[in-house]
């Protein structure tokens, strides 16, 4: 939309600043920090505000060194000599920023605990470099702390206002934005940037379909990320990046749901055990079988890529055998407590769906198949129950050796599925959240094709995410949020005022 001398404004800051989740939170406090006046544009009511940040499960990297930082991320990103996922100069900022992340938190008053070191992938340079902090109290309080710190700074906050349109003036700069307001459109007039901090497109049917590398794609946030702010930037000229990245592994999308859930796979902390590689024996065991019921991948995953496993497409039988793909489990398992995760998504401390503590109420929904035995249970999947059950005996005769052959299971996860009745939960792809949106340069401005600035309109956190195809570790859009937030904050505060 483009500015007009006459345009009536309902509304003057220096810095606008679109969405209040972690990213929008940290750009907001630092640019009123720096002395300007600033307004949020969040989508949601006030009343029920869950962000993705605040359904998270609070983990925030921090590289121990600048140099470790850059090492780290440029193995990431290079596909070869020449070419990269990521731009050298935004991943250099990003690793001095990033560093400060835990002395940023704790300043402000947050309450952080050390978690572990190393990395996703601890096979490139740099991995033994990466810290992860967890904020106490996961996502769910971590953003109720980042909240109140908007509050006490007085930052005026416009929710149930989504933004609809960036304006520009003649020279093509960004200089406010259209919002839908409770009572109509309003104009707000953004003297020096608008920082665009509204998520990826998650809950966006079309873009995953047309973006992503496999459909469905089922993520486990909240239902607001669709893409608002990718549109805008997009309609402007801005450059994309990124669009068929991901960090995801499964979900498991349920009819009478709107949001994903993710399953604490062997009972009794799971996730901690996957990330700690520790050596406690599981209490139950399980596996991962496609459409058909066969095996393809080793269990232990890698949390944030496994997606890309999924995406293998068949050119004869024009199907993805992978999607679904189920959770076998038994007995065991059922009587371990709650399948679903606790501390974060639809069934953490948000308490959007309260998960029964024995599974029964899921099973008698539908959501858990059952089977009293391993032939059964394919026939209810709609397998061949031959296929299913050799699956389940060679993973057995696997537990009784100690060792599994085709995939290299853990020694610790080598745990039989051997007491009827049998379980399965259907499995999309899926989980933590897109990366792709509008491309941002080192000082957090969004640039069009030919890598030049967009003149004031900046972009933070997942929303165009500096993070290609490979996810560094847990943690790392939270991290990235509080680095690139204060980098958009910092550079907004500073530009100059613009004329209409």
């Amino acid at each position: 939309m483009l500015a007009q001398q006459n345009t009536k404004w309902d509304k003057t800051v220096d810095v606008a600043v679109l969405g209040l989740g972690l990213a929008g939170a940290v750009g907001a406090i630092t640019a009123h920090d720096a002395g300007v006046k600033v307004v949020v544009v969040e989508k949601q009511p006030a009343d029920n505000h869950h962000t993705f940040s605040s359904m998270s499960g609070g983990s925030i990297m921090r590289p121990s060194t600048v140099e470790g930082g850059i090492t780290y991320m440029e193995a990431l990103c290079r596909v070869n000599d020449e070419l990269s996922w990521t731009d050298s100069e935004v991943i250099r900022v990003w690793a001095e920023y990033a560093v400060e992340n835990r002395d940023y938190v704790e300043k402000l008053g947050g309450k952080l605990r050390f978690m572990r070191r190393g990395a996703e992938h601890p096979e490139l340079s740099g991995a033994d470099l990466m810290e992860v902090w967890g904020y106490r109290g996961w996502g769910y309080r971590m953003m109720l702390f980042f909240g109140d710190q908007v509050k006490a700074r007085e930052i005026e906050v416009l929710y149930s206002t989504p933004a609809k349109e960036l304006i520009t003036n003649l020279q093509g700069e960004v200089v406010g934005v259209l919002a839908e307001g409770k009572e109509g459109p309003i104009r707000i007039r953004a003297t020096r940037g608008v920082l665009l901090c509204t998520g990826g497109f998650e809950f966006n049917e079309q873009m995953k379909l047309q973006y992503l590398r496999v459909y469905p794609s089922w993520f486990d946030g909240a239902g607001a990320n669709t893409g608002d702010g990718i549109k805008m930037a997009m309609k402007i000229g801005a450059d994309l990046w990124h669009m068929n990245c991901v960090s995801a592994r499964f979900a498991a999308k349920f009819p009478e749901f709107p949001i994903p859930f993710k399953f604490d796979y062997g009972g009794k902390g799971w996730l901690y055990r996957q990330i700690h590689a520790s050596d406690a024996l599981e209490p139950a065991g399980f596996i991962f079988v496609d459409r058909y019921g066969r095996r393809f991948t080793r269990e232990n995953i890698k949390l944030h890529g496994l997606y890309y496993e999924l995406t293998a497409f068949d050119t004869h039988r024009l199907e993805y055998p992978r999607v679904p793909s189920y959770f076998i489990f038994d007995r065991k398992r059922m009587e371990e407590g709650p399948l679903a995760m606790t501390h974060s998504g639809p069934s953490g401390p948000h308490k959007l769906y309260v998960w029964s503590k024995d599974n029964r109420a899921e099973l008698e929904k539908g959501w858990i198949s059952e089977g009293r035995t391993v032939r059964e249970l394919a026939r209810k999947l709609g397998m061949s129950p031959g296929i299913l059950d050799n699956t389940v005996r060679a993973w057995n005769k696997s537990c009784a050796q100690g060792k599994d052959a085709r995939f290299g299971r853990s020694a610790n996860q080598l745990v039989p599925i051997d007491s009827p009745p049998f379980y399965a939960i259907r499995l999309l792809p899926g989980g933590a959240n897109t990366q792709g949106g509008p491309r941002r340069n080192s000082k957090a401005q969004i640039v069009d094709p030919d890598g030049e600035p967009i003149p004031g309109l900046y972009g933070a956190g997942e929303c165009g995410s500096l993070y290609g195809m490979l996810y560094p570790v847990g943690g790392g859009n939270l991290a990235e949020c509080i680095a690139f937030g204060r980098i958009a904050g910092e550079n907004a505060a500073k530009e100059r005022i613009k004329s209409i």
